[in-house]
């Protein structure tokens, strides 16, 4: 196996891993409690936060680049592998 398809899988295992996690953190919830004042007195609810949401997304962007990335260099050099060598007219 070439050094370079090496690389591409590689980076190819990275997106996915990138991906999976950014995924997993964008889900995470938090429930806190949070208070609301109606007419002076203070009344506590509870509402849904995700804290790493925003993390999670640019690692799941971060991942899909890194994904093009590793299809674009096997892509590369399977058209570099095709081409065909010239032969001499006798």
């Amino acid at each position: 196996m070439s050094e370079n398809k090496t690389m591409a899988i590689m980076l190819f295992v990275l997106g996915l891993f990138l991906i999976a996690v950014g995924i997993g953190l964008s889900t995470v919830t938090q429930t806190v409690t949070r208070y609301r004042s109606y007419f002076g007195v203070q009344i506590p609810y509870q509402a849904t936060i995700y804290p790493y949401q925003g993390v999670g997304v640019v690692m799941a962007l971060f991942g899909i680049i890194v994904l093009v990335v590793a299809f674009v260099k096997t892509r590369s050099k399977k058209t570099e592998s095709v081409e065909m060598p010239k032969t001499e007219q006798v």
